[in-house]
């Protein structure tokens, strides 16, 4: 990242709560301005952060920064960035989701460049797939201090993987699923719960090694025939349990049509603000 250049964050929830924390643990050391709400996450960021500010205002904030992270919830977010001036010194990384592109640019306008990223909380730890849409070398060198950059060619294959992240609650309600299982089977609970995030971080560990990976060639690989995993396969598959997955992929990707002014328009891929 170009020395000297500060940032800016409109929303400060839980996904800009993790990309600051990563940021300042990953060295990224410049000045961070955070807009006023959620004083306690603010509080707790610059208390922590010599190099996190907390402002009383979202165009301080923007008059302070180059690069400005915009967190907004969809509902409201034109909203307010109809209240704001940009410059065309600001670089702006939307991670606002079911805002268009072509809307976002107007909306921001001067500014110089515009892009979107899609983080999630996970970045607090550095290991965190980061799609990116239209972000310039800028953008890339910040977020691949505290990620894996992913980026698209299309604002349609962008929404694509921002539906997968509308995905991470019924993935740990599956996870809790088999740790209370094998807990009622009489294993120790915390045996149990640890055991499961082992294995299944195992099982991505293993799919990672390939490039791409070939999750048909593994699950082919463990199913022996007539063994544990053939028959689980077919039992879990001949269920629906894979479609009602897809169902729910596809009625996230559908709300991404819709306007970001309704006001029952939740954020999948994103803390609200």
């Amino acid at each position: 990242m170009a020395p000297g250049k500060a940032i800016g964050c409109i929303g400060v929830g839980k996904i800009v709560s993790a990309v600051v924390e990563a940021w300042c643990t990953a060295g990224v050391d410049v000045p961070i301005y955070l807009s006023p709400r959620n004083e306690a996450v603010g509080r707790d960021l610059s208390s922590r952060f010599p190099n996190v500010h907390r402002l009383q205002d979202n165009q301080v904030v923007l008059d302070r920064s180059d690069i400005v992270l915009l967190a907004l919830r969809p509902p409201v977010a034109l909203e307010v960035l109809a209240s704001l001036s940009f410059a065309p010194r600001h670089i702006v990384v939307s991670m606002v989701s079911f805002v268009s592109y072509t809307d976002l640019c107007a909306a921001v306008s001067p500014a110089g460049m515009v892009c979107r990223a899609v983080p999630q909380p996970t970045v607090v730890n550095h290991r965190c797939p980061i799609p990116l849409f239209q972000a310039d070398d800028t953008v890339r060198q910040l977020f691949s201090r505290i990620g894996q950059l992913y980026e698209v060619e299309s604002e349609g294959q962008l929404q694509t993987l921002s539906t997968l992240t509308g995905l991470i609650s019924p993935y740990y309600d599956l996870l809790q699923t088999l740790s209370d299982w094998t807990a009622a089977q009489g294993v120790d609970p915390a045996i149990a719960g640890n055991y499961v995030v082992d294995f299944f971080e195992s099982l991505a560990y293993a799919a990672q090694q390939a490039a791409p990976p070939d999750f048909h060639a593994l699950s082919h690989h463990a199913a022996t025939p007539g063994g544990m995993n053939e028959q689980s396969a077919k039992q879990i598959r001949d269920s629906g349990a894979h479609e009602a997955w897809l169902r729910a992929a596809d009625k996230i990707l559908a709300r991404f049509s819709q306007s970001p002014t309704r006001k029952d328009s939740a954020h999948p891929g994103s803390a609200p603000e």
